[in-house]
């Protein structure tokens, strides 16, 4: 029976712990002043919405969990942590979404493309049964442009090189507000984005919780192939 149990993950890259607390830290200060849905809470392995910066969403059998993994620890070994420098900070009031930006080099973007060529293939005809802001994907594969052919081809809307009309756009969500929430832009006390530059040092493996979060860590991955853990041999 469970061999037909499906879970939605969300495969992301992991923030090396100090930049990972100056992420929680600005979340916790943003959320005392506008409501908020989500924000980041915590690091750990169990049930924490961590900071991260998504990759691929995507739902696989739970029986090819031990093979997405493998394929994973592959990937991972093969890329040295990724140094990214903050680019803006940036808000949707119409989806009540608040984050920090990062640049998109080149070895970030062949990373998500290897990602998702080794995940895809597992994934085969199952799709996620909702985007980020709530939207069902099953009312979005017939979109027309970049967006609808993502879906169609991978199962998520946000890939490819933006400096070639791709969707991937990095990021780090800080919080999830009220929808329609208006965001002051750069006011006088946040941190500068320089605080935000820093190393991504693991591939994380989450299941995907609401609103695009990772919401429980099943494994981290660290790239360039350091020691990597796996969380309650949920892969044994």
């Amino acid at each position: 029976m469970s061999e037909q149990l499906i879970c939605e993950l969300n495969l992301a890259l992991i923030p090396e712990a100090e930049l990972a607390s100056r992420h929680i830290s600005f979340s916790h200060q943003m959320a005392g002043r506008y409501r908020p849905v989500n924000q980041l809470n915590g690091v750990t392995p169990r049930v924490a919405f961590a900071p991260h910066l998504t990759l691929y969403q995507v739902p696989v059998l739970v029986q090819d969990l031990p093979e997405l993994r493998a394929e994973l620890l592959e990937v991972a070994a093969k890329v040295s942590p990724l140094a990214l420098r903050a680019t803006e900070y940036g808000s949707n009031q119409a989806e009540g979404s608040f984050e920090v930006r990062y640049e998109a080099p080149a070895r970030l973007i062949e990373l998500q493309d290897r990602t998702i060529a080794v995940v895809n293939a597992l994934r085969g005809n199952l799709m996620l049964e909702r985007d980020p802001a709530g939207r069902p994907l099953k009312e979005r594969i017939a979109e027309s442009g970049a967006a609808g052919d993502n879906i169609r081809r991978t199962g998520f809307d946000a890939v490819g090189d933006p400096e070639h009309g791709g969707l991937f756009h990095p990021h780090v969500t800080l919080n999830w507000f009220e929808p329609g929430t208006s965001v002051e832009p750069n006011a006088a006390d946040w941190p500068t984005l320089s605080r935000f530059d820093g190393r991504f040092v693991a591939l994380g493996v989450f299941f995907l919780g609401p609103y695009g979060t990772c919401a429980q860590r099943l494994a981290s991955l660290d790239l360039a192939n350091r020691s990597n853990s796996v969380v309650g041999g949920i892969y044994k």
